[in-house]
C-alpha cells in the first residue's frame, strides 16, 4: 500500500460455515448446501478510533448470518451475496466490505466455487 493511502482498521470474519438452501439447478433444491464465507469490514482509521470509540459490535451481523440457515430456498448465489452485503452495511458502519462466498461441495475436483466482492458503501448505496 502506498504511503498516501488512507489508514484503515478491519474486522475479519473468516471461515463462516453455513448450511443454506441455495441453487437454481434441480439437484440443488433438495438439501441445504455447505457454504463458506469470509467477510472483511473496513473502516477509516479516524472513524474507528474516534467516532466509533475503537469498537464495532458485529454480533448483529453474526446473528443475521446464522439465520441464513433457516431462510427459504434462494435460487442464485448473487441474490444471497447481495443480501449479505446489505446486512453488512445496514448492521455496521463499515466504509467497505469484502465478501467471499463459496459453495463447498458443488464439484468434486474443486474446493469450492463462488463469488468475491469488494464494495464501498458509497458504491453500494446502503
Amino acid at each position: 500500500m502506498s504511503a498516501d493511502a488512507p489508514s484503515t482498521v478491519s474486522i475479519a470474519m473468516r471461515g463462516i460455515d453455513l448450511n443454506v438452501r441455495i441453487g437454481e439447478h434441480a439437484w440443488e433444491k433438495g438439501e441445504a448446501q455447505r457454504l463458506t464465507l469470509d467477510i472483511t469490514l473496513t473502516f477509516a482509521f479516524a472513524d474507528y478510533t474516534g467516532r466509533l470509540g475503537g469498537y464495532v459490535d458485529y454480533d448483529p451481523l453474526r446473528d443475521f448470518l446464522k439465520d441464513l440457515e433457516s431462510r427459504p430456498h434462494t435460487e442464485r448465489l448473487e441474490t444471497l451475496a447481495r443480501d449479505i452485503l446489505t446486512a453488512c452495511f445496514a448492521l455496521t458502519p463499515a466504509a467497505r466490505t469484502q465478501l467471499s462466498i463459496l459453495k463447498r461441495d458443488i464439484f468434486p475436483e474443486m474446493a469450492g466455487v463462488g463469488l468475491e466482492y469488494d464494495v464501498a458503501r458509497t458504491d453500494f448505496g446502503a
